[in-house]
């Protein structure tokens, strides 16, 4: 189904109000708006981030340009980190996601996918990544080890069951 137009900035704002008052990672948004954009393609503005191979995963620049705007005009805060990279994000003012003109299974999948990036360091969201969209090691610099991403996927996997989410391990070995 078409969606409603909404604004990448919009997107961003959902992304960053998702995740419940605590502060994002510039990583961390990255890798959800490129989930995001994998999972719902053609679903999104023909205008969409559009993410290149890059040194640790897909990458999209106008993310960061989008960011500073919205920092600009007071809806989120850039809260800087010892160097630009270590930069993180959070909501300014209140931003509710239910009132976005987007399908639920879109807000749904924001919300979760926050919640399951925020629980990694940057390089298990990265091996995360590169597991599951292989063709991004490419121009990559990060020393990628797949038994290693194949065992912490099956861990996370583990703790959901553990913690009573619905995800199985079985699911994701079903994936493999």
């Amino acid at each position: 189904m078409k969606q409603t137009e909404v604004s990448n900035s919009e997107i961003l704002l959902a992304i960053i109000a998702a995740a419940d008052g605590k502060e994002l990672s510039r990583v961390h948004l990255q890798k959800v708006a490129f989930l995001l954009s994998e999972e719902f393609k053609g679903r999104l503005s023909a205008d969409f981030y559009k993410f290149d191979k890059y040194d640790y995963g897909p990458f999209c620049i106008d993310i960061y340009h989008d960011t500073e705007v919205l920092h600009y005009w007071g809806r989120i805060h850039i809260n800087p980190g010892a160097e630009r990279r270590h930069d993180s994000y959070s909501i300014a003012e209140p931003f509710d996601i239910a009132g976005l003109p987007i399908d639920d299974d879109i807000k749904t999948y924001i919300k979760d996918t926050v919640a399951w990036v925020a629980g990694m360091s940057f390089g298990q969201l990265v091996r995360a990544i590169y597991l599951r969209y292989p063709e991004f090691l490419e121009r990559s610099v990060f020393p990628f080890d797949k038994e290693q991403a194949i065992h912490e996927s099956f861990e996370r996997s583990l703790q959901q069951l553990q913690d009573g989410q619905t995800t199985l391990a079985t699911d994701f070995i079903d994936e493999l």
